[in-house]
């Protein structure tokens, strides 16, 4: 996956990583392999600690709760 086609994360300037919890309480899980109209993957977050656990644990994503 191209690193240039990913958003960036405003607070660091990298791309997102799969656990990393935003300001409304969301947790990013990953990019999706689709662009969007404006270039960019597409990206999938979760609601909650329980549905990204869940989702990340059944697609064998590794993450860190703890980088933030």
């Amino acid at each position: 996956m191209d690193d240039r086609y990913k958003r960036l994360n405003r607070e660091t300037g990298k791309p997102f990583y799969p656990g990393y919890k935003d300001e409304n309480g969301r947790f990013f899980l990953r990019y999706l392999e689709k662009q969007g109209n404006d270039g960019y993957y597409l990206e999938e977050w979760k609601k909650d600690s329980k549905s990204f656990l869940d989702k990340a644990n059944e697609l064998n994503i590794n993450y860190d709760l703890n980088q933030q």
